[in-house]
């Protein structure tokens, strides 16, 4: 039961951390983004 227990919980931190490392990417790549959109990079 314990170890049961043990794997959802790992799981789920596994799964957390994807979903917070997938946010700030993408909220990375929308500013890059925007500032390409904007013309401040000459390409």
């Amino acid at each position: 039961m314990v170890d049961q227990k043990e794997k959802n919980r790992k799981k789920a931190l596994i799964i957390l951390q994807v979903v917070v490392y997938g946010y700030l990417l993408a909220m990375f790549l929308i500013q890059l983004y925007m500032s390409f959109a904007r013309g401040w990079w000459e390409l």
